[in-house]
């Protein structure tokens, strides 16, 4: 009885202690977004009170008749949408082959490519900078989308390619075996056996490209040359000078850059939590 007992109190202990540290990590990542979403809705006068109130007394909509009274960054919110999107098709589509020939096929050098895929999602960004520019450059797409969802895709792909390997590896060889042995081929196996059990880590997948390529700012703001291509991440600078800071607007901005992901995220949050615990388990 007293063992039942300790146990139950470790037990209780154990749960209040991962509460704790859940609420702390909670807090940590969402005040900060809390505080932005509510300070875009505080007048001027309000802004920079001290000391600062978390919630405006007065709702105001100003910031966002600032902002969004500016065409450009209807553009720019346009832009984003539309490079985010294509970079996390292609991506997808890419990468959701290249990872099941890496995992169910052998040729020659595939442990070679393998770890050269995967060690280039160790390379930052910036020192890809310059070799991204100057492709993008050469081709002459320095006044086109295209050229931000090539440096997104050269980024986000090694990080598609190693969550979708770890997914197919999960997904058991018995179930080809037994579509092969029916007389099903390559291609069909892998578009009706094996792509419809990968839906959910496919879609987490996409998720995170999307998020990453949504917020991206450092390519996005070299491998373009005019006001009218920028993203959303990059259009924000704009309202940074040497001289003055319009935070009203930033905060505005930050909180609609926000929303897309938070929706995206929601709607489609069970698949994005079948993915993740998926490519987890072996089979």
């Amino acid at each position: 009885m007293k063992q039942t007992s300790q146990y139950e109190y470790k037990k209780l202990l154990r749960r209040f202690v991962i509460a704790l540290i859940t609420l702390f990590a909670v807090g940590i990542v969402g005040f900060p977004l809390l505080w932005m979403a509510l300070s875009s809705f505080k007048p001027p006068t309000e802004l920079f009170k001290i000391p600062p109130t978390i919630f405006p007394h007065d709702f105001s909509l100003e910031w966002y008749r600032e902002a969004f009274g500016n065409s450009t960054v209807v553009r720019y919110f346009l832009n984003s949408f539309i490079v985010a999107t294509g970079t996390s098709i292609l991506v997808i589509i890419i990468a959701t082959m290249g990872a099941y020939s890496l995992t169910r096929f052998r040729y020659f050098g595939r442990k070679a490519i393998t770890i050269a895929v995967l060690s280039a999602y160790c390379i930052p960004p910036i020192m890809l900078m310059i070799p991204l520019y100057r492709i993008v450059a050469s081709f002459h797409l320095k006044a086109s989308l295209f050229g931000v969802i090539i440096g997104h895709m050269t980024v986000t792909f090694p990080f598609a390619i190693w969550l979708l390997i770890s997914f197919f590896r999960s997904i058991p060889r018995e179930i080809e075996e037994a579509a092969l042995v029916d007389g099903g081929s390559d291609l069909t196996v892998f578009s009706k056996i094996i792509l419809p059990l990968c839906i959910p880590g496919i879609l987490s997948t996409g998720i995170l490209v999307f998020i990453l390529s949504w917020n991206e700012y450092l390519l996005a703001s070299v491998l373009v040359s005019q006001d009218a291509m920028k993203t959303l991440t990059v259009g924000l600078a704009n309202y940074i000078s040497s001289t003055e800071i319009n935070w009203g607007v930033i905060m505005a901005l930050g909180t609609i850059t926000t929303i897309p992901i938070v929706l995206m995220f929601t709607a489609i949050q069970k698949y994005f939590v079948e993915g993740l615990t998926a490519g987890a388990v072996k089979g």
